[in-house]
């Protein structure tokens, strides 16, 4: 690539970049690096990067939607780990189990499983504790 194209594609400033490219610059390799590629592989690069999978938010919202504490709603984190819990289980779990096993779709759980890689057994397993 140009210095002008790694400027618009990536931002670096001519400058900034020159400075990069100096024999006695630590960053010499990423500023020769981005010489020799070409900007339609960068722009891929860069396309594929934006195409993070998104956080599987709807089993959560189906979980909290009737818990009027919003002190007690359960966080990606902590719906995750509802799996991942040795029994017994408290109030709010089992009503979250509960919750899940009734309104939660198919689609929900196995999106927010694939996304967590949780086994599909352990979601059973824990689903068939309550």
């Amino acid at each position: 690539m140009k210095t002008k194209e790694i400027h618009s594609i990536l931002g670096v400033a001519p400058a900034t970049f020159f400075d990069r490219n100096k024999a006695d610059s630590k960053k010499k390799k990423l500023a020769k690096l981005l010489k020799e590629l070409d900007t339609d592989t960068v722009v891929t690069l860069l396309e594929k990067a934006k195409q993070k999978p998104k956080k599987p938010n709807m089993l959560l919202y189906t979980v909290n939607q009737s818990i009027g504490d919003k002190s007690k709603h359960f966080t990606l984190t902590s719906l995750k780990n509802l799996f991942y819990k040795k029994e017994p289980f408290n109030l709010y779990d089992k009503y979250a189990i509960n919750t899940i096993k009734v309104e939660a779709t198919n689609i929900e759980i196995e999106q927010f499983a694939n996304y967590y890689k949780i086994p599909m057994q352990r979601i059973y397993r824990v689903l068939k504790a309550c």
